[in-house]
């Protein structure tokens, strides 16, 4: 007999271990071999209700419900196996049986768990007025049961925040009540609150790294939200569309890049939970991102997926137009988007295009005009600001594009690109060390911005600090090495430091990868005479009168 109980209690160590293992169903054999033993009812009870678990597990929810009664049919007041029944009814949408389960619940065990169960199962079955009635009949210690709380504030809609906050008040970390409550605040704007709720949390939560995402996005600390917004995606197990956010705070740091794979990721997910409500906006902006990165064929095939009754199908005609820009004579371009600014107005795309337009003809000044209509109806756009300030800078008009930066730092400090513009301004008033502080505090916000680290570059090179330059312009061609400019600011780097050979290499790639630009050409020609090769200055000539030839001609 004794050898018998020692054989059994192996049987069910090892299902314990194999159960840790994650071998559910040879788990399962374990136990079954152990109830082959001449065992007590209880024990029975006990090891019917371990296999009802382990089927759980591998979600066999039938197979699970049958251990489960098997075990109540050894022992109907066992409270566990109830509860389990109770939650298969519930995952599998049968409330009726749920109900019932959890009535008996209650007479068997009048616990705030069984309670919760009843008044659970009413409101599933739409039962609202009887599960307000329970609630109101239950023993007041019964009743500031936090998670008996939150049931009823989901359908109390008038006195909604009250009860979350009674439920804090309770339970300071109680997850869903912080998550309402900070979602409720995040649309009052009462940003503050939202962090405070958010960190009331005591677990990493995905929802709470989403919400503090928005809270930085609001404020323009793009970088600090796509890192919350990566980290909620990290571990949310695909069951929130994060990624459609994470694109559009992408985009507002410009990473088109990133912001495409981001947005491709929320269609696959639209796709895979069959959930179309923001399809066309995804495609929409897959679609402009594309444009901005001059794969126009790509940008029409997904703007042609736009239903035409879609809120999109206006927006989505007029990113037409902007590929017609590329394509079509910019005067008949810009007469069909002013019809469309006839009844789109407000239309944020169209505004942008539109001084996108008058800036393709040099047409500045009317540029300027149409971005400050854009921010009268948008004030918070800190992007056609930007572009202001920007095309204020081409206009040469320093003072004000100086004082629009001023008054964008007062209120958005952390706003990368408001440094390289001020950068800009000083580097074309020759104030060089400024432009320099002003390009490092982009950098200090944004460090994977190739065109940022070309500028520092370009800004050491003038100053004579060639070795510090040189590793500037290798970060940018590392983020980005298709651009022509990049080689060859380097191959001035590599000249400033009588690294003549290397200097050339760089050069020729410029040359490669822009063929048209006359300068690279000039370039490689002055830095063969400085190595003083002879076949090498012949080549480079050759190539620069034919280049010269050729400009002469188009003139």
């Amino acid at each position: 007999m004794e050898e018998n109980k020692k054989e059994q209690i192996e049987f069910i160590k090892k299902s314990f271990e194999l159960k840790h293992l994650k071998r559910y169903k040879e788990a399962i054999e374990m136990l079954y071999k152990a109830m082959e033993f001449d065992n007590s009812p209880q024990d029975n009870v006990e090891l019917l209700s371990q296999i009802g678990d382990l089927h759980l597990l591998l979600n066999n929810y039938d197979r699970a419900l049958d251990e489960f009664q098997r075990a109540l049919s050894l022992n109907k007041h066992h409270i566990y196996s109830i509860q389990k029944c109770y939650e298969i009814y519930s995952a599998t949408n049968q409330y009726q049986k749920a109900l019932k389960t959890a009535s008996n619940m209650c007479e068997e065990n009048k616990t705030p768990q069984s309670y919760y169960n009843y008044i659970n199962a009413l409101i599933k079955l739409n039962k609202l007025q009887d599960a307000l009635e329970v609630f109101n009949s239950l023993d007041d210690t019964i009743k500031l049961d936090s998670d008996i709380l939150y049931l009823i504030s989901t359908i109390t809609n008038d006195k909604k925040e009250l009860i979350l906050e009674k439920i804090i008040s309770i339970d300071q970390s109680h997850t869903k009540a912080n998550l309402d409550l900070a979602k409720i605040e995040l649309e009052k704007g009462n940003l503050e609150k939202v962090i405070r709720y958010c960190l009331n949390i005591e677990d990493d939560n995905p929802v709470a790294f989403f919400y503090l995402a928005q809270v930085e996005s609001k404020r323009q600390n793009y970088i600090k939200a796509i890192d919350l917004y990566t980290r909620a995606i990290k571990i949310d197990n695909d069951e929130h569309d994060f990624y459609f956010d994470l694109a559009k705070a992408y985009i507002d740091v410009f990473w088109f890049d990133e912001a495409l794979m981001a947005l491709k990721q929320s269609v696959n997910y639209s796709i895979l939970k069959q959930d179309n409500k923001k399809r066309d906006e995804k495609y929409f902006l897959i679609s402009w991102i594309l444009i901005k990165q001059n794969k126009d064929s790509k940008a029409l095939l997904n703007l042609n997926t736009i239903d035409k009754n879609s809120d999109y199908y206006k927006k989505a005609q007029i990113l037409i137009q902007l590929v017609n820009l590329k394509h079509s004579k910019l005067s008949d371009v810009v007469i069909n988007l002013e019809k469309y600014l006839q009844t789109e107005e407000k239309n944020p795309i169209l505004i942008d295009t539109l001084a996108s337009a008058y800036k393709e003809l040099k047409l500045y000044k009317k540029a300027i005009k149409t971005y400050k209509t854009g921010l009268a109806y948008y004030p918070d756009s800190i992007y056609y600001l930007l572009e202001i300030i920007d095309l204020l800078i081409d206009e040469k008009d320093y003072k004000e594009a100086k004082s629009l930066i001023d008054d964008l730092l007062a209120r958005f400090k952390n706003c990368a690109s408001v440094y390289n513009s001020l950068a800009r301004i000083y580097y074309r008033l020759k104030d060089n060390n400024k432009a320099l502080d002003a390009i490092n505090e982009y950098l200090s916000l944004d460090n994977n911005n190739a065109e940022a680290y070309y500028f520092k570059g370009l800004i050491l090179n003038d100053l004579s600090d060639y070795e510090s330059a040189r590793n500037n312009i290798y970060s940018a061609i590392k983020l980005n090495p298709t651009v022509a400019k990049y080689y060859s600011q380097m191959a001035r780097s590599y000249a400033g430091l009588k690294e003549y050979e290397s200097a050339l290499l760089y050069s020729k790639e410029a040359i490669e990868i822009n063929p048209d630009e006359i300068n690279y050409k000039k370039q490689a020609y002055d830095i063969s005479l400085l190595i003083g090769d002879e076949s090498k200055i012949k080549t480079y000539l050759a190539q620069l009168k034919r280049s010269e030839k050729v400009l002469k001609f188009k003139r």
